[in-house]
């Protein structure tokens, strides 16, 4: 009888004959970014693939408000690690109940490292006199009121549902991509990528907003050590 040799060929056929076939496991997953296997990060030349630069211009205007006047937003926000953006008017009483306890928590966070958080500011008030008030001598920037609330162009904000049943307007480009039913909302985005990191942490004390608000255990850590 002769001998054949072993395989390697062989024994592959083999083992895709036995492959399992019912439901995945999640380490059989592959996870893909802009068509991209980004999960397990085997990329050309066996490096992972790196996530996509966040273009701050397209995912929240090519310009935001600050203390110094208005600036490109991807100068405002370079090399910030973290993004919040707070949804938020003057009109609403947990709104004006978060204010003093963010701007506590991120004077604190810039105090210690500059480049940890920057908070964007994106407006619901009822109108641009109100805006004006509610970003006045604050220590972060804003969406333009315009911008977000879509006065001459298409909303990048909350546009609440009074608002959108009385114009017509459609929900803004954020509140729709995050989903937003109601406010005060902060959604934390790397600041490298644009990727959601952090949302649903404001934590009510009771059923008024004098009952006040605490962060949730699920706040960016570096909100927390300050606290």
């Amino acid at each position: 009888k002769q001998h054949v040799p072993f395989s390697p060929i062989g024994r592959l056929m083999v083992d895709v004959r036995h492959v399992h076939t019912g439901p995945k496991l999640m380490e059989d997953v592959r996870h893909f970014r802009n068509g991209v296997r980004s999960a397990d990060g085997e990329a050309a030349g066996g490096r992972a693939a790196a996530a996509p630069k966040a273009d701050w211009n397209a995912i929240l205007g090519p310009s935001l408000q600050t203390a110094d006047g208005v600036k490109p937003s991807s100068e405002v926000l370079r090399r910030k690690r973290l993004v919040a953006l707070f949804f938020a008017g003057s009109w609403c009483p947990w709104c004006r109940e978060l204010w003093p306890m963010l701007e506590s928590t991120i004077s604190k966070v810039k105090e210690a490292d500059p480049d940890d958080t920057e908070v964007v500011y994106v407006s619901s008030d009822v109108d641009a006199d109100a805006f004006r008030g509610s970003a006045a001598n604050k220590p972060w920037p804003s969406m333009p009121y315009e911008r977000a609330q879509g006065i001459g162009e298409a909303p990048f904000g909350y546009v609440r549902k009074k608002v959108r049943d009385e114009t017509g307007k459609p929900q803004g480009a954020l509140g729709e991509r995050y989903l937003l039913t109601a406010l005060p909302r902060i959604v934390v985005l790397d600041g490298e990528t644009g990727e959601l990191r952090h949302e649903r942490f404001i934590r009510e004390l009771g059923d008024t907003a004098a009952d006040g608000l605490e962060w949730a255990t699920n706040a960016p850590p570096s909100w927390l050590a300050v606290q």
